[in-house]
């Protein structure tokens, strides 16, 4: 407030100025209750050092606060007033030169019974209909000329709905929703909502059913219709549909009953067989997968893709998860791979519960086998590849003993597999099934020194010299590449410990520094060299230190590695082989 302002006596002798444009365009057309508001506004406006609220102005001209905003909020639909806030209320006048709104020239007359009728309908559910909102009213009729009665439809059919709930806004959207379909006659607007009413108790069915709290609405009538006369189902299929869903939705109704209809399942029974079989499949899908070790968060997919093709071939469900228990047992954990095996068992013809059992019987037998090999040779790794060998040898005649015989002469293969393969190939071709002759084979071959030009006699004769040879070189690689990662690793570990110390880590990035300031120095200013190299002196001095404090040396930051000559490598700096490798006894 300014520290200059008229007395109260001065303000009371001055003018209220209106412009001529209000009195000449908004105020004949406008009621007199809301001209008197605007006046007294426009008075406040012009005499700021008093304070005055709304409920000030109500007092001075005898009326309620929401007839005061009812006026007001009339006024801003003609851009004369801005309201900047509700709470509290807070107004801005605008110039009338700038105003946009025109006011509606409105048949008060007219609209006098329809007024009487929406306020008696909105006072049962406790609403009072103001005057800005009975304009509104008015305007949207004459706007859209609609039926005054048809409006009153529309109006008491919201408060069926929302109840005390019921807004303007939700009537106006609802009445322009039927506007939209090309209602506007109290008979059009009379057999629209005739429909919703009539199916009500139907639908009610459905919300319980399905544990759907609140009432339907327009959209739940329509999807009702569409359903029962587009679709062809019945009540009773409906309702069978919801019944499965349990917790469900109206949407997800609208889903599986466009599912039903495309599969042409519209009859209550065949509709109840259809759900039940499907979730049967459903609850088979969770179990099959707990047994496979995968996870599945709607089952839906799986039923269509899988389940649903499996039972068609006759699969049982208990077959169907040792099935699946199978597969997790080969590190085989998704539903693509289960599918496979499904389709090899009905290429076979095993399909019944007892040819399933014989087949994992010996499927599980020969788990148990490869679990013998793989203690004899450690080498084999499980796989279905690998396990599938297990069926080929056998088909070759060799039992368990022989099996594992070759598996103990390749173990000391990086790759065991294609030696046992190689080995039980030449036994097959040489008809020796029995460890015996296969002992009796090698003693022959070892005392005639018969070993062949392409092999080599290691106590394997089947196994090449360029095979042992690989072997060999990878066996060497591991031996370097085990001994560089330990050397690697302790210095790794070190230098985690000193970058802990306190003034370490600043220290080091000085050193980095230096080593480029170094570089730079010896190409374009070499007279700085000895102060920088004093500085570098300095610096390794303090490095040196702080290990020392912590009980570390330089050294302990680089990897040591266990062969000085070849740094583990295995080669020596000639491109020779170091004989570190054979001096550690390999």
């Amino acid at each position: 407030m300014s520290f200059c302002s008229f007395s109260k006596e001065y303000t009371e002798n001055d003018y209220t100025l209106i412009e001529n444009r209000f009195l000449t365009k908004y105020m004949p057309e406008s009621d007199g209750f809301f001209v008197k508001v605007y006046l007294y506004g426009l008075f406040l406006c012009q005499n700021t050092a008093s304070d005055f609220s709304v409920a000030s102005m109500a007092e001075v001209l005898k009326t309620t606060e929401d007839k005061i905003r009812d006026a007001f909020c009339f006024w801003e639909n003609y851009d004369l007033v801005e309201i900047l806030s509700k709470e509290p209320f807070s107004v801005s006048y605008l110039p009338v030169r700038t105003a946009t709104g025109r006011p509606t020239r409105i048949n008060y007359s007219r609209y006098a019974d329809f007024n009487k009728e929406l306020l008696r309908k909105m006072s049962s559910v406790g609403k009072d209909v103001g005057y800005a909102q009975s304009v509104k009213y008015m305007q949207f009729l004459d706007e859209n000329e609609m039926q005054p009665q048809a409006f009153l439809l529309i109006v008491e059919y919201c408060i069926s709905k929302q109840g005390e709930a019921v807004s303007p806004a939700y009537i106006f959207n609802k009445a322009k929703k039927f506007i939209r379909e090309g209602l506007y006659t109290y008979e059009q607007v009379e057999k629209a909502l005739s429909s919703y009413n009539a199916h009500e108790k139907e639908l009610l069915a459905l919300f319980a059913a399905m544990k759907i709290a609140g009432a339907p609405d327009e959209s739940d009538y329509a999807a009702y219709t569409r359903w029962t006369e587009e679709k062809g189902f019945t009540f009773a299929a409906v309702r069978a549909a919801a019944k499965h869903l349990k917790k469900g939705t109206m949407r997800g109704l609208d889903g599986v009953l466009s599912e039903l209809s495309a599969r042409g399942k519209t009859e209550e029974k065949e509709i109840n067989d259809y759900l039940t079989e499907r979730e049967n499949c459903a609850a088979a899908v969770y179990k099959i997968a707990r047994k496979l070790g995968a996870k599945v968060e709607n089952p839906a997919a799986y039923v269509d893709e899988y389940a649903e093709k499996w039972f068609n071939y006759g699969f049982e469900e208990e077959s169907l998860c040792d099935l699946a228990a199978y597969c997790f047992k080969c590190n085989l954990t998704d539903f693509a791979a289960l599918d496979s095996l499904v389709e090899r068992l009905f290429a076979k013809g095993v399909v019944s519960a007892e040819s399933v059992r014989e087949f994992l019987k010996t499927k599980n037998d020969e788990l148990k086998l490869f679990e013998k090999l793989r203690a004899v040779c450690p080498g084999l790794k499980k796989s279905a590849a690998n396990l599938s060998m297990l069926e080929t040898w056998k088909s070759w005649n060799f039992g368990d003993d022989m099996i594992s015989e070759a598996a103990g002469r390749a173990s000391v293969s990086a790759s065991p597999v294609p030696y046992m393969n190689k080995i039980l190939s030449e036994w097959k071709r040489e008809n020796i099934f029995t460890p015996e002759a296969a002992e009796k084979e090698i003693a022959v071959a070892s005392s005639t020194g018969a070993n062949g030009a392409s092999n080599a006699f290691t106590g394997n004769r089947f196994v090449s010299p360029s095979v042992i040879a690989a072997d060999e070189r990878s066996k060497r690689e591991k031996y370097y590449a085990a001994l560089r990662e330990k050397a690697v690793s302790a210095a790794e570990k070190n230098r985690a410990a000193a970058e802990k110390i306190a003034g370490f880590a600043e220290n080091e990035i000085k050193l980095s520094k230096m080593e480029i300031d170094l570089a730079k120095a010896e190409i374009f200013n070499a007279s700085s060299l000895p102060a920088l190299l004093d500085e570098k002196r300095k610096l390794l001095e303090t490095r040196r230190a702080l290990l020392v404090k912590n009980g570390l040396t330089e050294k302990d930051l680089a990897p040591k590695f266990s062969c000085e000559k070849c740094s583990d490598t295995g080669f020596l700096p000639g491109g020779k082989a170091c004989d570190c490798y054979k001096n550690a006894g390999n």
